[in-house]
């Protein structure tokens, strides 16, 4: 049986707030911190993701993206915190919450886009 091709709100909203889409997502984020230096995590999920490194416009978005949630993680250690301990799996103790919770909704979004989920 195939999956039906959908871009609803409601799919939208189940995936990127499903505990197994967010644990998914931060364990993406933890290899890329753990196999990858700052500058190629961002390939370093798409190719996972995409099967392909990000283009140029896409990386600008990406980055742009991450340091806005960088910058709200920084200020806001308890979210993320939160965010990093959501589901069963336990998240790695030698990295940075904020940073780790900035790049799992990096990896999140990027597990939402249509190129993903209908490949």
């Amino acid at each position: 049986m195939r999956r039906e091709r959908t871009n609803t709100p409601l799919q939208a909203l189940a995936t990127m707030n499903d505990v197994t889409f967010i644990e998914a997502a931060r364990a993406l984020a933890a290899r890329a911190m753990a196999e990858a230096g700052p500058e190629e995590r961002f390939h370093y999920m798409s190719r996972r993701l995409l099967s392909r490194r990000l283009e140029d416009r896409e990386l600008d978005i990406v980055r742009d993206a991450y340091r806005a949630f960088l910058r709200h993680y920084d200020s806001n250690p308890e979210d993320a915190r939160k965010l990093v301990s959501h589901g069963e799996s336990k998240p790695p103790e030698n990295v940075s919450a904020a940073e780790l919770a900035a790049l799992t909704m990096v990896a999140n979004q990027l597990m939402n886009l249509d190129e993903v989920l209908n490949k």
